[in-house]
């Protein structure tokens, strides 16, 4: 899975800090992700990175037997508006941690509907 990251990354003319800020984690965690010194990527992490790599998670773990049991199941295929569609490539461009508040923001405006 290691160098599918970087072939990922590299295709896509993305820097190792770029996908980092775009994590927000550090650039030095992505290096050991990439040289496979970090052994197993959180599956928030993976999830992020597909989205940002536009591909399914499968294709970043595909033969890596850590995450065989990992598979989400639960996705469904849907048409987007115009205006989600917006949405999804801005939130593409948040930080992990910026990512994670605008969850909980939806879940709080979901919550008092």
């Amino acid at each position: 899975m290691n160098q599918k990251i970087r072939v990922m990354r590299k295709k896509r003319n993305i820097t190792t800090t770029r996908l980092a800020e775009m994590l927000g984690i550090s650039q030095s965690s992505i290096v050991r992700y990439e040289n496979g010194s970090v052994k197993y990527v959180p599956q928030e992490l993976l999830n992020q990175m597909a989205a940002i790599f536009e591909c399914p998670i499968e294709e970043l773990t595909e033969g890596d037997d850590r995450y065989s049991q990992k598979k989400d199941n639960s996705r469904k295929s849907f048409t987007l508006s115009e205006d989600e569609h917006d949405l999804v490539l801005k939130y593409r461009e948040l930080s992990l941690k910026e990512k994670t508040a605008v969850k909980g923001l939806c879940d709080l405006l979901i919550s008092h509907n």
